[in-house]
């Protein structure tokens, strides 16, 4: 689902048919049509990110909205227009939390975390093995039941991984995650065999982790949680927490819609 915004912070200029985009000295964009300089302004004034594709064209009529259609597809093609980030579609309110999963992480989640089936709530995948088919299925029923998602996992051992908040409707998902690391790994085949590897029944081995790098993904998942009912939370419940295991350092990295991502479509459109 798309929410476009300017790439740059254009001035938009216009004249008779005529729409002009300047940011800085580089970034010089004109576009011409019969009577553009009366509806094109507005439109891109609203491009914030913050609202979708389809609510942008909604004010117009169905030929209006087709010619519009193609100007900011043309515009996504030159990276005037991006997607806005996840933040931008962050909807402030109060959650229930699921958690589901396994391991010794899950456990303590289950005891800390009172679970409530009578408002939207952020569904956590807690995993202690490297089951991505499990992790995908989850993600596609949080995006399905409209629910934001989080993946905490120590699978991969030697770290352990507390995800973006993954939104329903705009963002990366878990399957775009998934793919950056697929594409990272020095075997990326590996992956392929992961995700099949469960379906005639075949188990997984799991992994055991540090109580002390447990403490620090259990204090972040809760923080993501609490930082999910905040009206303009950081920057970092969007991005991706990785703890290592050998020296208990933990960093953060942004984490982009795969374009080719079976799961969101890239994206959602």
């Amino acid at each position: 689902m798309r929410r476009p915004r300017l790439a740059y912070p254009f001035t938009v200029l216009p004249q008779d048919d005529t729409v002009r985009l300047v940011a800085g000295e580089d970034f010089r964009y004109t576009l011409t049509g019969p009577a553009l300089q009366t509806w094109l302004p507005g439109l891109l004034a609203r491009c914030s990110g913050k609202e979708t594709l389809e609510s942008l064209l909604a004010q117009f009529d169905q030929q209006r909205r087709a010619e519009a259609q193609q100007l900011i597809e043309r515009l996504y093609g030159e990276r005037v227009l991006v997607d806005g980030p996840a933040s931008a579609a962050h909807v402030v309110r109060q959650y229930g939390r699921q958690v589901i999963g396994q391991g010794a992480l899950y456990e303590r989640l289950c005891r800390e975390l009172m679970p409530d089936e009578g408002q939207p709530s952020v569904n956590v995948l807690c995993q202690d093995r490297l089951d991505y088919a499990a992790a995908l299925t989850a993600g596609r029923k949080s995006r399905q039941a409209l629910e934001p998602f989080l993946w905490v996992s120590y699978g991969a051992l030697q770290r352990a991984y507390v995800s973006p908040l993954f939104l329903a409707n705009a963002g990366p998902c878990i399957g775009c995650l998934l793919r950056t690391f697929q594409r990272l790994s020095p075997a990326p085949d590996v992956y392929d065999a992961l995700l099949h590897h469960d379906s005639d029944g075949r188990t997984f081995a799991a992994a055991e982790f540090p109580q002390e790098g447990l403490d620090i993904l259990d204090a972040l998942t809760c923080w993501k949680l609490t930082q999910a009912e905040v009206k303009e939370p950081p920057a970092a419940l969007f991005r991706l927490h990785v703890l290592e295991r050998a020296t208990m350092e933990v960093t953060t990295h942004r984490v982009f819609v795969d374009p080719e991502c079976s799961e969101c479509r890239g994206g959602r459109p």
